[in-house]
């Protein structure tokens, strides 16, 4: 099924202008009337060709967003602040469209709490992308974490549209567009959404749009197809009958630069998925990625000349930082969601807010670090695992994957930060297993270097240059058994390359009684915690 969407934007001062044309073109008829025959001098200037008027344009872009509210103890994003630039942007030009290149649903220690006896699970960012005026997003590989059901009930919260260009459910047999239903009527995801801008004359301008999403979430309701097929058959569509072709998609890079190479009459790619901003050019493509979080956005500003048909770009990255007051709107939703997480956690912990530790050296949690080396975040965090053993263990490790704070953590640390930095929890397992077990899991998490199976852990090394590894600071023995913490993602086998990692390769294991909350066991983020508590004394 393919779909179309169209939109249009009119701005007030074009039709002013047009009027006021009509208006002075009428005046000079009535004069030339009452005084007789006057003409026009012959070297008084022609008029403009209007319909040849150039036509500007802007496009506000944001990529991987998981977090309402301000990060780095409210110094940089916010979506509120976010609400404020556009506003100034609208203000600008009211050619305006703001878009959100995917991963915005999941994850976040917000979106993992329960709210009004459901689930939040990305609740708190529709509410607050509505309120923002967000009006397109491509679907992230994150979109799909949350339940069938719960995309589901996002998509018809929604006030804007969701572009799928190589995304479909698949509900059995039957492959269909996503959609989102208000008041029993279903808007299918489109495949191209074009939007309408009129010049001064009202001849309309059309920018389309196409996506690509990558296929690293697999779910048995997701069905992907390729995504430079289908972005091609897209971008062909769009070639016949649009002014200027931009994409939003959530791709890796090299993904993107690719996409660039084979349709070069896209003037420009929006891209998601990774959380560093970047702007590259592959031929006359330009392809921008902002930082995760609205730590920056682009604003993409672009001017059509209909004579020529020619497209001019200037795009401009734009940090999000306290400078930029909150609006106070949107700043009221953040507010009240923020009270929600509030509460939530002291279903856990007390008193969220205790500073539980002070830290001189800021606590390495960005992405970029914990799926590639160690860090000493992750090594706490792996410290920490290990000391609510029941038993003294040889080592701890986890997935870095499962560290979702994409930031740094510096001076005064509370329960908070700990719940930021693993939104998902789970308890911690002590399993019992032989060396060569060990060895083969490490080997595997060594592979997974920048993925989020790439392994932290506590009290082993590893010697790039013979491939060997220590564990409590003696070699890897393949036949010692040996005595291990992991996290309860790692232990049920479900990270990229460990999938062997469980029950039947263990020689014994045990962890937290179902219940009892006492033991540190329970959830990860009770250990850290409590470690970071002791380290203070």
């Amino acid at each position: 099924m393919k779909n179309k969407t169209t939109i249009f934007s009119k701005n007030l001062f074009p039709f002013l202008a047009a009027c006021t044309i009509v208006v002075f073109s009428a005046c000079s008829t009535l004069m030339g009337g009452i005084g007789g025959d006057q003409q026009v001098p012959s070297d008084y200037p022609p008029y403009p060709e209007i319909d040849n008027t150039p036509v500007s344009f802007n496009i506000l872009q944001m990529n991987d967003v998981y977090e309402i509210a301000p990060l780095e103890k409210g110094k940089v994003g916010g979506m509120a602040r976010v609400a404020t630039f556009r506003n100034q942007l609208l203000d600008e030009n009211y050619n305006l469209m703001t878009v959100l290149a995917g991963d915005f649903l999941s994850p976040s220690l917000l979106g993992t709490m329960k709210y009004e006896g459901k689930s939040i699970k990305g609740r708190q960012m529709v509410e607050v992308m509505n309120a923002l005026g967000v009006g397109l997003v491509a679907y992230g590989n994150h979109e799909f974490d949350v339940k069938e059901t719960e995309l589901q009930q996002r998509m018809d919260e929604s006030y804007f549209d969701w572009l799928g260009t190589n995304v479909l459910h698949q509900k059995g047999n039957k492959i269909e567009p996503f959609y989102k239903e208000s008041y029993d009527y279903k808007y299918f995801a489109p495949e191209t959404y074009v939007w309408e801008i009129e010049n001064y004359n009202g001849k309309p301008v059309r920018v389309g749009f196409y996506s690509a999403t990558i296929n690293d979430n697999q779910q048995p309701w997701v069905y992907y197809e390729d995504p430079y097929q289908e972005a091609t058959k897209a971008y062909l569509e769009l070639v016949q009958n649009c002014d200027v072709i931009v994409a939003l998609t959530h791709l890796e890079i090299g993904q993107d630069m690719k996409l660039a190479a084979l349709l070069p009459k896209t003037k420009l790619i929006m891209g998601g998925h990774e959380h560093e901003n970047s702007l590259d050019t592959i031929g006359n493509v330009v392809i921008a990625k902002a930082d995760a979080n609205a730590k920056t956005v682009w604003v993409h500003r672009f001017t059509y000349y209909p004579d020529t048909k020619i497209t001019s770009l200037e795009s401009e990255l734009v940090p999000i930082t306290d400078e930029i007051e909150a609006d106070p709107d949107v700043d009221e939703i953040v507010q009240r969601w923020q009270e929600v997480l509030t509460q939530q956690i002291k279903t856990v912990v007390d008193d969220p807010n205790q500073v539980i530790y002070h830290a001189k050296t800021p606590l390495d949690g960005r992405e970029k670090s914990v799926r590639n080396f160690q860090t000493n975040l992750a090594g706490t965090i792996a410290a920490g695992m290990a000391a609510s053993a029941k038993k003294p263990v040889d080592a701890a490790f986890f997935n870095g994957g499962s560290i979702r704070l994409d930031d740094q953590l510096v001076g005064d640390i509370t329960a908070v930060d700990v719940f930021r930095a693993l939104p998902f929890g789970g308890g911690i397992y002590e399993v019992e297993l032989k060396g060569n077990v060990l060895k083969k899991a490490l080997d595997a998490g060594m592979e997974n270097k920048g993925l989020g199976g790439y392994l932290q852990w506590f009290n082993i090394e590893f010697n790039e240059s013979s491939k060997s590894w220590k564990v409590a600071g003696k070699p890897l023995s393949d036949s010692k058994i040996y005595r291990i913490m992991v996290s309860q993602y790692v232990f049920e086998g479900k990270e990229s390359r460990l999938d062997f990692f469980n029950q039947k390769n263990f020689i014994k294991w045990e962890t937290a009684k179902e219940g009892d909350e006492k033991d540190l066991r329970s959830d990860i983020r009770k250990a850290v915690i409590n470690y970071m508590k002791g380290l203070r004394q």
